[in-house]
């Protein structure tokens, strides 16, 4: 792969949900969709864990699909998660992505069979065989087979169709530079901590996804800007911000948090779904005190 898909600073966009969290709320994709592409963002990857594909059912997840597809109108890359289900029902998911704007489709390893490189394989193939569009690995560091080494697996993976790239969200970066080494320039390579940005382009990789870019796209634009401008200094100090927001949001909890300031922003999304919970309104107001003693702009 000459041309890579993803390069700079992709969101892992977040599934709005209705106020209940029982109903993709369309109206609500298009506003935060904007909001991002407005702040600098360069992709979204839309329903992986942040976007609770997993917690969506199939409709749902076609729908989130479409609203996203048509919302973002071709402006920057998609990159669809069509894993965290069964392989049939992943393959389904491919297969409507094709007839959509959709750029490239993603998987984790198979539900039923995790840490096994032979059974991801076969999961991959089956979906890399069921479009045309480039697939790509979604590389989570709980459910990826970690005996293999890099050429083994780069080895196995030849097999898959329109194998394109791989989300590393992985904190191991010396497997993932083996990756970037090994792949000679033919993958997007993509890491996926937040909290670990900066060294993920230190060690190589296109592009970056995470969660938290849906509440600070800004700051992890100027990381990567500083990065390939050569002010290694200033990106870190980015990270620096970054990570002590993060902090705050693990406090009190991620997906949840990171809603909420959504809808403090006039960007409301819902609620997460389970096995996520919504913050209580004392922990939302915490987060608010906590946010502010930081005197950081999170934008």
């Amino acid at each position: 792969m000459t041309e890579k898909l993803a390069r700079g600073i992709l969101p892992a966009l977040c599934t709005p949900f209705d106020d209940s969290g029982q109903k993709v709320a369309t109206e609500r994709v298009a506003p935060l969709v904007g909001a991002l592409i407005d702040a600098g963002s360069q992709g979204f990857f839309v329903c992986g864990g942040t976007g609770e594909g997993g917690a969506m059912t199939v409709p749902e997840r076609k729908i989130m699909a479409e609203t996203t597809a048509a919302a973002n109108a071709g402006t920057v890359p998609i990159i669809l998660q069509v894993g965290a289900t069964s392989t049939d029902n992943a393959v389904e998911l491919a297969r409507h992505a094709t007839g959509l704007q959709i750029d490239a489709v993603a998987s984790v390893a198979p539900v039923d069979a995790p840490n096994d490189l032979q059974a991801a394989v076969a999961h991959y193939s089956a979906i890399g065989s069921a479009t045309d569009l480039p697939f790509y690995v979604y590389w989570l560091a709980g459910t990826a087979d970690q005996s293999v080494t890099a050429e083994q697996y780069l080895e196995a993976m030849q097999v898959v169709p329109n194998f394109a790239g791989i989300k590393f969200t992985d904190k191991n970066f010396y497997l993932f530079q083996r990756l970037v080494d090994l792949s000679e320039g033919k993958l997007n390579l993509i890491t996926g901590p937040d909290e670990m940005c900066v060294a993920g382009m230190v060690m190589g990789s296109d592009a970056a996804i995470g969660t938290t870019y849906n509440i600070m796209p800004k700051l992890y634009v100027e990381m990567r800007q500083s990065f390939e401008a050569g002010d290694i200094r200033r990106a870190m100090d980015c990270q620096l911000k970054a990570g002590r927001i993060i902090a705050v949001l693990i406090e009190q909890g991620v997906l949840a948090s990171v809603k909420a300031i959504l809808g403090w922003r006039g960007l409301p999304v819902g609620p997460p779904r389970a096995p996520n919970q919504p913050l209580t309104a004392a922990a939302e107001s915490q987060l608010r005190q906590q946010l502010d003693q930081l005197d950081i702009e999170v934008a």
